[in-house]
Parts: C-alpha cells; structure tokens; sequence
C-alpha cells in the first residue's frame, strides 16, 4: 500500500511538472514572439508564435489574439505571402471587427495579388485579390486603408487585362479568331482603363470579321460527324438507329447554330467598324479592317 502510494504521489509531482514546463514554455515563445516583433525580426517573431499556438492552451484569448496578429503580419512583412494568406485568413476569420482586421485584410489582398505569378500564366490569385478588395470596399467604407487597396485593385486589374490580352492575342494569332473577339471582347466591356482602346479594338473588329475562318473548321468537323453518322444507320440494329438518328438531329442544329452564328458576327463586326471611323477617323487601322471585310 505505501508503495503504491509513493508511486501516486511521484506520478502527480510530474505532471504538475510538466504541466509548469509547459506553462513556462508557453509564456516563453509568446514573449519571445513580441520582442522578435516589436524589434522588427518577423522571422524569428512568426517561428516563435507558431511555436507558442502549439501551446495555446497556455495563453489568455487577448494573448492568442496577439499571436495571430503577429503570425500574420509578420509573414506579410518578411514577404512569405503564401503564409500570409493563410494567417491572415485566419485572424479574420476569428476576429472580424478587431482594430487590426483592416490592416490584415488589406495585406491579405496585397499578398494574394503578389502570389499570383505573372500575366502569361493563370490569374486565378489575381481574380481573387480583385474579389477581396470588392469585400473590403463594401464592409469598410472609408477605412484609412481605402487609398491602399483602391491601388492594389488598379494593378491587379493591369494585370488581368494583360492576361486576357496574350490569351486573344494567341488566339488571333493561329487563328481562332471567334475565340479571340470574346476575348477582345470582355477587353472592351471590362477593362477599359487598363487597355489600348484603339488597338484592342480594331483587333476585335478584325476577329469578328474573320471569325468566318474558324468557324468553317467547326462546320467541316460537324459535317464530317454528321457523315460518319448516316453511314452506321446502314449496318445499325433497329434499336440503335433511333439514337443515331437523335444524334444526327442534334449535330444538324449545332451546325445551324453556327451557320446563324457566323452571320450575326458578321453583322456586329461591319456595326463596330462604323463605330470604329467615328472614333478614330479613317485610319491605317481603318483601311486594314476595310480589307477585312471584303469591301
């Protein structure tokens, strides 16, 4: 019994032991934490906050708070911008009308901008900074971080608007012209400070005109379809020939569709041309789409 008593005893000396160990622990990387911080070493500021959060238990919830805090500001300033969007997501997450969170989301909206590789690859990252800055806008009118992200959104708008610009020119360029004027398109209709009206213009007018080209490939590629389609009726079982059939029908209406397609392409290519003079006058650009368009 004295023995089992002894052993009762040394196991509740050690847990009060490593419970202090880890109080202590806990107290230690957070106050490391912020002289890191305060002195301007994000680096060490942030290791020692994740460290602390491992102990979480050990901190008050003004101290977790700071620690957050910390965690994702001190990404953003050493420039760990993936870090920064998931710290930063997570400080607003749990404190959305802190002092602090228009601080954090306008980082968050500069760090998604700076993750976002450059204009020839996918702008998903770019997209998303645009969303944001449109979230904060609408929850902190007249926040003193206004002028900042209004700045961040010019750029990442730029930025898109050069995308969309390699994309159609790409396009146009190995002639997918159809493809290209949507692209031109949304050029026109959605950035039009980011762009060079004249030029995208005239290149939209253009792919409108010739988008005739691509869409001859389209019906080629339909007609054969639809061949190769009459031809198995021939040898086909009688409860298959109806879904042929059914299939035919379909490819046929997908050719009228583009038949109609190509007219109504036309039609807005010749509208904007004459738009096109009035803006900018008979220009080498003008005379270009003249010949474009067979007159």
């Amino acid at each position: 019994m004295y023995k089992w008593l002894v052993f009762l005893l040394l196991l509740v000396s050690c847990a009060k032991l490593t419970e202090e160990r880890r109080e202590r622990l806990g107290r230690s990387y957070y106050q490391d934490g912020m002289t890191a911080y305060a002195r301007g070493d994000f680096r060490a500021a942030s290791s020692n906050m994740l460290e602390a959060l491992k102990l979480i238990d050990t901190l008050t919830p003004e101290e977790i708070k700071n620690a957050r805090f910390v965690l994702a500001d001190s990404f953003y300033r050493s420039r760990d911008f993936v870090q920064a969007v998931v710290y930063s997501e997570d400080f607003l997450v749990n404190y959305p009308n802190s002092p602090e969170s228009q601080r954090v989301f306008a980082n968050l909206i500069d760090s998604y901008f700076r993750v976002a590789p450059d204009s020839h690859r996918d702008q998903t990252y770019t997209l998303k900074a645009i969303e944001k800055a449109r979230e904060f806008l609408l929850k902190y009118p007249g926040s003193d971080q206004t002028d900042r992200v209004l700045e961040i959104v010019n750029r990442a708008k730029t930025k898109v608007a050069r995308h969309e610009y390699l994309i159609a020119r790409f396009y146009e360029d190995y002639g997918y012209y159809y493809s290209a004027s949507q692209r031109y398109k949304t050029l026109l209709t959605e950035f039009p400070e980011e762009i060079q009206a004249q030029e995208v213009l005239f290149r939209y007018i253009k792919s409108l005109l010739l988008s005739g080209e691509q869409i001859k490939r389209q019906k080629l590629r339909l007609e054969r379809l639809i061949q190769e389609a009459q031809n198995s009726l021939k040898d086909a079982r009688a409860e298959d020939k109806e879904a042929i059939q059914r299939r035919i029908e379909v490819l046929k209406s997908e050719m009228k569709r583009w038949e109609e397609k190509e007219k109504e392409l036309r039609q807005e290519g010749l509208k904007q041309m004459q738009n096109y003079r009035e803006t900018f006058g008979e220009n080498s650009f003008y005379r270009q789409l003249l010949r474009y368009a067979g007159r």
